[in-house]
């Protein structure tokens, strides 16, 4: 039997409904947070606007009041983009009177400067114990039913364990860690590595580019993360090397679709959540900081932001001094 008994999903989105939804079919109770009235009444009549093929359980209900179910939970999951995750926090521990477990799904850093969000929690935000919840999953299949597997970071493995055994059994599959410093910095670094895999297939640079790209793009994710002190093993595990090549699978995955937008069509300003373009100056601003060599970060910066152009870009990378590829 799960330790937690009141469960609430902060962000009404694909993401906090697939978990919602994984969660009832273990008949646990949760409460989404929406910001709507709208939706609300959607949720709590069991209908889903983002997965309009399934019904609802009524163990998910839907709440605009955010200081009610805050107060009223003893796990919380920050299901909302990445720039918004910092204000969910700030309210939460304004709300939380106790020590208050959070998860967050989001995959970017915290700041422009390249702070993850533990490091942000540790700091400021005493009365929050934080784990991070990334890996390869797209929501609509987490929402169908369909297999997975992600991980739980959180510097106490007991705490992140004990969120895993409250998916047991269920179609998503959970491993614990101790790295959540390393499994944020993979969530990010992955988002900016498909919108390139995306250039690459804009550009028809082939399969063999492709997997170039991420093999080299989870060497740099690697060094990132030791050098800022996590565990350089989670850049080979689900966060790191699992989530980098389902994001760069397909244009199902948004960072991806959008590099493809950026040369199919010119495209410099998504119509959707692309969190790659959120996570690339702050890793670039991290890369400085830490004295790491991120060359396809870089690069990918720089088709972004026209700052090159991108045949000499290519051709650049290509011409790199000579070293041994785990140097």
């Amino acid at each position: 039997m799960s330790i937690y008994s009141n469960i609430c999903f902060y962000g009404g989105g694909a993401w906090g409904q697939a978990l919602a939804i994984t969660l009832s079919t273990l008949n646990h109770n949760s409460t989404i947070l929406v910001s709507d009235k709208t939706r609300e009444k959607q949720i709590n009549n069991s209908q889903s606007e983002r997965f309009p093929n399934l019904k609802l359980s009524p163990l998910i209900q839907a709440s605009t009041n955010k200081e009610k179910a805050i107060k009223g939970s003893d796990l919380i999951f920050i299901t909302t983009e990445s720039k918004r995750v910092l204000m969910a926090i700030e309210e939460i521990s304004s709300f939380s009177k106790n020590k208050i477990n959070v998860i967050i799904t989001s995959k970017g850093f915290a700041t422009k400067k390249g702070e993850t969000f533990n490091e942000i929690v540790e700091n400021k935000f005493h009365n929050i114990l934080l784990s991070i919840l990334t890996g390869p999953t797209f929501a609509d299949e987490i929402a169908n039913n369909k297999p997975a597997a992600a991980i739980v970071a959180n510097k106490e493995i007991d705490i992140a364990t004990s969120i895993c055994e409250l998916f047991h059994n269920s179609n998503l599959r959970l491993y614990p860690s101790n790295d959540p410093s390393g499994a944020s910095i993979a969530g990010a670094i992955k988002n900016i590595i498909a919108i390139g895999a995306g250039i690459v297939e804009g550009l028809e640079l082939g399969d063999n580019a492709k997997a170039a790209l991420i093999t080299r793009g989870i060497s740099e994710t690697c060094e990132l993360i030791k050098k800022s002190g996590g565990d350089h093993a989670t850049a080979f595990g689900l966060a790191g090397i699992g989530d980098m090549s389902l994001t760069c699978s397909g244009p199902h995955s948004r960072n991806m679709a959008y590099g493809i937008d950026i040369i199919k069509n010119n495209c410099q300003s998504p119509k959707h959540l692309v969190e790659g373009l959120n996570a690339v100056d702050a890793a670039i601003s991290l890369s400085k900081e830490l004295n790491v060599e991120l060359p396809i970060v870089e690069a990918i910066y720089k088709i972004i932001n026209k700052k090159a152009d991108i045949k000499d870009i290519i051709k650049n990378l290509l011409a790199r001094p000579i070293k041994n590829e785990f140097s």
